[in-house]
């Protein structure tokens, strides 16, 4: 994600305890194995994973095909099967993502709006959505796009999370909330960081 992208702010400001941010750098993350893996959105509480087909470093264009940790070669891949079959959800998907991590929303949101209409069943289609509304700051669309994914896989725990972050603090809903917090600690997450921070969204609360 380029650093040149204002972050966004969160319209009332969490206390320490509640309020969780990048914990290592994202160049480092894009780097990682081919695979899946899991970052905090900047500033902003939630958290996304991210598939992908191969690993920014890979591709013929090496180090040299790199920059801002995306994998220019690849992307320009994408591209070109897009334009060979503009209807194929994996390559939409992934170019949503790939957007996404570059923090260029309105793009992202341009391809998975289309992945939506030729996959609209996948729930990661409709997490990587609910990401980008969320970052467009619209949260009534950011909450359907993450209800759809709990109607889809209710034992999401990620999903539970991020509307737990998105109802709680952005939607003023703090018991609403709260129950996607306590479901996130019922259910267990191999992040310990989650658990952790959904203790302490209920621990404030009873305060």
């Amino acid at each position: 994600m380029s650093a040149t992208t204002s972050h966004l702010n969160s319209p009332a400001p969490l206390g320490a305890g509640r309020k969780f941010v990048l914990a290592a750098l994202l160049a480092a993350l894009f780097a990682m194995f081919v695979g899946s893996f899991v970052y905090r959105m900047q500033g902003a509480g939630l958290v996304v994973e991210i598939k992908q087909e191969r690993g920014p470093m890979g591709g013929k264009g090496g180090m040299g095909g790199v920059m801002g940790g995306i994998d220019m070669e690849h992307l320009r891949e994408l591209m070109q099967e897009v334009d060979k079959n503009p209807n194929d959800p994996r390559v939409l998907l992934e170019l949503g993502n790939t957007f996404m991590m570059m923090q260029a929303w309105d793009k992202a949101l341009e391809y998975l709006d289309k992945a939506v209409k030729t996959s609209p069943d996948d729930p990661q289609v409709h997490r990587a959505m609910g990401m980008v509304r969320f970052e467009r700051k619209e949260y009534p669309q950011a909450r359907k796009s993450f209800e759809t994914v709990l109607k889809k896989e209710p034992g999401d725990v990620m999903a539970h999370y991020n509307m737990g972050i998105l109802l709680k603090h952005y939607l003023k809903l703090p018991a609403e909330g709260d129950a996607h917090f306590r479901k996130v600690v019922q259910l267990g997450s191999a992040s310990p960081e989650i658990t952790k921070s959904a203790e302490q969204e209920l621990a404030a609360a009873a305060k």
